[in-house]
């Protein structure tokens, strides 16, 4: 059996695996990725008002955050109608394309390499078998995305260059920059390297993909660039550091999340055996191939160690460890090599997709849960009746928050969104001025929910506002009461002016 086929029948085999987890996965989305349904469904809504409603509703999405992400399942609306699961399925695609975009980058890389198709094949099944990649790809996240238009790109980077050159690198610079605002940093090293042959085609490029990104950038780019500060070394970022906060100490910290997390130690641990058994020197495509993975050195070293950014950058890593199986001369220890890679990332693959609860899982890895979690349903009705129209939540908990409220109220085309008192309000009285700037007329208090499965750091003024309400400093008069799940009631509120 040729290389490609037996590739893409395992990568089939994963991608099947991964619809299973998306059809049966009934947990509700948490935070961002509810964010993302919300606009995505509100976009939808917008287009039955014609095209200018849409352009409005795009050119004004998320303000912090690209949007290529919410605009790609539009169409599996118009067919199958709105809900939250449905639109999942556009990451499982992106994954597959991210598997086929690592196989072409490979055999470009490679190109006179005798076993190019061996190593393209195996580099390709082994994307599909990195943990934080399928882990992400059962989410409604950017990032298979973001991955599936990098891998892309190094492919376009690294192929021969003809007259459309610079139209393909374009369009995927143009889609990459409205999937996330970070996607140069992941290019810019293959740039660097290839910037001689690309060098005639990057006016026309640029020329593409500067008006493509400004179709939203030039309403948001002050924004957008604020919040990538803010994310990547100001008050975001230091909500989600490492356990290390000095300089020196964040590669080491990084190094564990990376290793431990995103690829899983047995994994890591077989590809750096391989890595290690290589028997030729660097090779031009392996320069370009490392030129790819740099980002992980610069992440190491950041405030941010949020361990999903550095999922664009894994296939180059699938690609190391391939060129470095395919590199012995005997083909017994090239089976062995590529046997050991796939053999473990199966292994690890089928433990992490259909045994470990989520909870004991790998990041954003584990089983389908069955358990739908609270009643969100129930308590969008009672925000939304007479004449419900902006809701504060004095909660943020992964089953329940203003986000995977907002995403449900867009999903059924109602008038009503839910707010959070701010993000990671510190200050009762900040959430109180908010309630007030957001125009609220809803204000929702939960009860029963146990402390420690709380985010201490989103939900610290909670307890100040409801104490707000208790002594008639906030005027509030109750509307309903909801029953959540077991012991969780929530008492909607109509704050009077």
């Amino acid at each position: 059996m040729r290389p490609g086929k037996a590739a893409g029948i395992f990568v089939a085999a994963t991608l099947g695996a991964g619809a299973w987890h998306v059809l049966f996965n009934a947990a509700p989305p948490a935070f961002d990725d509810a964010w993302y349904l919300e606009v995505s469904f509100r976009l939808f809504n917008s287009l039955k008002h014609g095209l200018p409603a849409f352009a409005s509703e795009y050119a004004s999405a998320f303000r912090i955050k690209a949007p290529l992400l919410s605009v790609l399942p539009l169409p599996l609306y118009a067919v199958f109608g709105m809900g939250e699961r449905l639109p999942i399925w556009t990451n499982l695609a992106a994954l597959g394309a991210a598997c086929a975009c690592v196989f072409g980058a490979a055999r470009a890389l490679w190109s006179e390499h005798p076993r190019r198709d061996a190593i393209a094949a195996l580099a390709a099944a082994l994307t599909a078998v990195i943990p934080l990649i399928y882990g992400l790809s059962r989410i409604f996240f950017v990032e298979p995305v973001l991955t599936a238009l990098v891998a892309g790109s190094v492919w376009a980077v690294a192929a021969k260059t003809d007259r459309r050159a610079g139209l393909r690198l374009g369009v995927l610079f143009g889609l990459g920059l409205l999937a996330k605002i970070l996607f140069p940093l992941y290019l810019a090293g293959p740039l660097w390297l290839r910037r001689k042959e690309l060098r005639p085609h990057m006016k026309s490029a640029l020329f593409v993909a500067i008006p493509l990104a400004a179709t939203w950038y030039a309403f948001n780019l002050p924004y957008i660039m604020g919040f990538a500060w803010s994310a990547g070394f100001g008050r975001i970022a230091a909500d989600y550091a490492g356990p290390a906060q000095s300089f020196a100490g964040r590669p080491l910290a990084y190094a564990s999340l990376l290793l431990g997390g995103a690829l899983s130690w047995p994994l890591a641990a077989a590809m750096a055996a391989v890595v290690a058994g290589r028997r030729d020197r660097l090779d031009d495509g392996t320069r370009l191939a490392l030129a790819w993975a740099a980002p992980l050195a610069v992440f190491a070293f950041g405030v941010n160690q949020e361990i999903r950014y550095a999922a664009p950058a894994l296939p180059a890593l699938a690609l190391l460890a391939a060129r470095a199986a395919m590199s012995f001369e005997a083909q017994r220890m090239r089976a062995a090599a590529a046997t050991l890679l796939l053999a473990t990332g199966a292994l690890v693959f089928a433990r992490q997709t259909f045994l470990l609860p989520a909870a004991e899982a790998l990041p954003w890895c584990g089983a389908p849960s069955f358990d739908g979690g609270w009643d969100r349903g129930a308590l969008v009705d009672a925000a939304a009746a007479n004449g419900g129209t902006v809701a504060a939540l004095a909660l943020e908990h992964p089953r329940l928050n203003a986000n995977n409220l907002s995403s449900l109220a867009a999903a059924r085309g109602l008038d009503l969104k839910f707010i959070s008192l701010g993000y990671a309000q510190t200050s009762a009285e900040m959430a109180l001025i908010r309630l007030k700037d957001k125009d609220a007329n809803r204000l929702i208090l939960v009860s029963g929910v146990e402390p420690e499965k709380l985010p201490a750091f989103l939900n610290r003024a909670n307890e100040g506002v409801a104490g707000a309400v208790a002594s008639g400093r906030l005027p509030a008069r109750l509307l309903s009461r909801v029953a959540l799940g077991a012991g969780i009631t929530a008492a909607v509120y109509d704050l009077r002016r």
